[in-house]
């Protein structure tokens, strides 16, 4: 049976799905839960039987997925997209309402850093023109690495908080590590054995996104993989996201009362809490004792009534979004934590389509000092021509290139056509090329070039006889060029012919090429390739190119364009999240598998509400107990339900279990029935 993965909301979900699903997403988040955890979950409120029907129920709707280990074992766990709907349910259904506004305002303000993507994608371009090589201990060369931290925008202390964990970590800073890792994990660089290396088809899709669409796959990406895997931080994570539906005039979100209800709903686990306040196991008492408003001092966590751990981790995720331009953090007269979003977050992780998808190329601005002054309208894929030809200068909101005779050397060295530079600039500038600065590039461009080297393949002969021999020969009229003695320059095309020809006169050339130089190293996305873009029958450098839309990028062609924020795609930072090793299970098991043998159950036993002998009453309870279904049963006047667990031998015999509620949030304690205490019985099952 496949999975159909719907898109419904919530609220279509049957009673006992949505008492699941609530249970399941209050203890575990998205992180992943066994299968036989959640049977425990709903014990006392469902049967197993109705659990495992609600699962079955749940993962067919798309609400949870499943992976298979290797031994068979099963782990549930509910996909990440869904999570911002499910706070959206909490906030429906919770009595208590969540207040994040408050009327004192923060007088201490971090500002987010802005441009990241900009920023990125200059790191990229180094990388492309400089190379990151590895040692022999796949670690890299000392001299990269001095370049990389300078590259880096990034600060130490700004993502020390997150705890991050990685190999090498007394060789590499964290700054460098989150960078590299990032490009990584988006598809845009691949590890290999000697080098990193630059990926084309990705780079060639992600210059062709807008900047709203980059940050997108930059805060999935800061979501899941920078994030604690634990449910505590991930509830946090995607709380404050949610809370920017709530948040203030200005945009605040305060952090203190955003605890306080998420410790009231059992979002934060008891092992989130002080020592002193762990004595209490019960959420909402905790909170009644613990109203008062949550504060940090300095660095401290003394009047949070949260543990100094958790309270650095919450800091330390705030820290770390400011760092990679998703919001600001600041603190009140009065010491509290506050947040603010400076991008619509909600639509981030909620919309698959991408926003601005028609990405004009944008115009800039050249200036008589060769300097050209970029805008943040300005298309990335013209921003990648820009850093190929160009020194940068500064990068914020305005990014400022320099045009210099040795930059556009080195475009042209590097691949680049010369006629594209000017021709760039041209149909580009807004307010066009001054005269002498377009002079001066031409003049650049036209001085690149008018002597080359080639390589070439050369045949190298043992001896002047040998080589007047090989000219003499009929079979080679036309494809050797004498320059020397002993040398001849040949048609690298035609070399097997060669090489056959002059092993039938006793000269065979040995395999192995003598003096092989390193390969020329090019830039990327500067030179026909195929397979890189769409239309590889034109150069990515052309002009008209940057009229492509992003639709047309990712879609229009018959080739599968990567996705760039994708789950396990190997890094540098250790994440914690291992379900991308397991299987993913595209198919449902038969609900009818959860009732073996029930063609030998009487059908009396499920159809009908009937009195039995004792023995009888004693073999339907034990048929519930071995399908984990549960028993009517009438008390007097009223039916209830009964979830046994175990049948008890004795005269009269007994059984323990549970009076089911059917209710999230209530659950009676066990207790014991003695045989006889009931009059009439039913085995409940979804079959009769």
């Amino acid at each position: 049976m496949g999975v159909t993965d719907t898109e419904d909301g919530w609220k279509e979900l049957a009673s006992d799905e949505l008492l699941v699903l609530r249970r399941c997403f209050i203890r575990h988040a998205g992180q992943p839960m066994k299968e036989e955890e959640l049977l425990w979950l709903t014990r006392g409120a469902l049967s197993g039987a109705e659990t495992k029907l609600a699962l079955h129920g749940l993962r067919d709707r798309g609400w949870l997925e499943a992976v298979t280990k290797s031994w068979g074992e099963r782990m549930l766990y509910i996909p990440v997209y869904r999570l911002p709907d499910l706070y959206d349910m909490l906030l429906e259904q919770s009595q208590s309402t969540m207040k994040v506004m408050d009327t004192d305002q923060p007088l201490t303000v971090h500002e987010a850093m802005t441009g990241l993507e900009a920023e990125l994608l200059h790191v990229l371009s180094r990388i492309a023109v400089q190379g990151v090589p590895l040692t022999a201990k796949g670690t890299i060369h000392k001299r990269s690495l001095q370049k990389l931290n300078e590259l880096t925008p990034f600060h130490p202390e700004d993502l020390t908080g997150l705890g991050l964990q990685y190999a090498h970590a007394e060789l590499y800073p964290v700054q460098t590590v989150v960078m590299m890792d990032l490009l990584l994990s988006l598809g845009l660089l691949v590890k290999e054995a000697v080098s990193f290396r630059i990926q084309e088809a990705g780079l060639a899709a992600w210059v062709r996104l807008s900047a709203w669409q980059m940050r997108k796959h930059i805060l999935v990406t800061l979501m899941e993989r920078y994030g604690k895997a634990e449910a505590s931080m991930q509830h946090f994570r995607y709380m404050l996201c949610v809370a920017s539906a709530h948040a203030g005039p200005e945009g605040w979100i305060h952090i203190g009362p955003l605890l306080q209800w998420m410790t009231q709903t059992g979002l934060i686990t008891q092992g989130s809490l002080s020592k002193e306040d762990r004595k209490s196991s019960n959420p909402l008492e905790f909170a009644a004792i613990h109203a008062s408003p949550v504060r940090i001092e300095g660095n401290t966590a003394s009047d949070f009534n949260f543990n100094g751990q958790y309270i650095d981790m919450v800091k330390g995720w705030l820290t770390a979004l400011t760092a990679f331009g998703m919001g600001d953090w600041g603190l009140t007269a009065s010491g509290e934590l506050c947040f603010r979003w400076n991008v619509s977050v909600l639509d981030m992780l909620r919309s698959d389509d991408e926003k601005d998808a028609v990405q004009e190329p944008g115009t800039f601005y050249v200036q008589p000092d060769f300097e050209i002054l970029v805008p943040p309208d300005v298309a990335y894929n013209v921003r990648w021509k820009l850093e190929c030809f160009c020194e940068r200068v500064t990068g914020d909101r305005m990014v400022v290139y320099r045009i210099t005779r040795d930059s556009v050397t080195e475009a042209i060295e590097l691949g680049m056509e010369a006629k594209a530079i000017p021709a760039l600039l041209d149909k580009l500038s807004r307010t066009g090329v001054p005269d002498h600065v377009r002079v001066a590039v031409e003049q650049w461009v036209g001085d690149v070039g008018r002597t080359a080297f080639a390589t070439v393949t050369l045949l190298r002969c043992g001896t002047r006889e040998d080589a007047d021999t090989a000219a003499r020969h009929p079979g080679l009229a036309g494809l050797l060029e004498r320059i020397g003695e002993r040398d001849f320059i040949i048609p690298a095309s035609s070399a097997a012919k060669i090489r056959r020809t002059l092993a039938t006169i006793g000269l065979s050339p040995r395999r192995e090429l003598e003096g092989v130089d390193e390969p020329v190293h090019r830039y990327p996305l500067v030179a026909e390739t195929e397979g890189i873009c769409p239309d590889s029958s034109n150069s990515p450098f052309d002009v008209d190119d940057t009229e492509t839309t992003v639709g047309e990028t990712l879609t229009g062609s018959t080739q599968e364009w990567p996705m760039f924020s994708q789950e396990g795609r190997a890094g540098l930072v250790y994440t914690g999240r291992t379900l991308h090793f397991y299987e993913r299970e595209h198919t449902l098991p038969d609900p009818s598998d959860y009732f073996p043998e029930k063609s030998a159950v009487p059908a009396s036993w499920t159809k009908e509400w009937r009195s039995y002998h004792a023995s009888t009453a004693r073999q339907l309870m034990e048929q519930a107990i071995r399908w984990q279904a549960a028993v009517g049963l009438r008390i007097g006047e009223k039916e209830v339900k009964w979830i046994p667990e175990a049948v008890a031998p004795g005269e009269p015999w007994s059984v323990t279990g549970w009076y089911a509620t059917g209710m999230d949030g209530e659950t009676l304690p066990r207790t014991t029935l003695q045989a006889g205490e009931w009059s009439d019985m039913r085995l409940l099952v979804p079959f009769t």
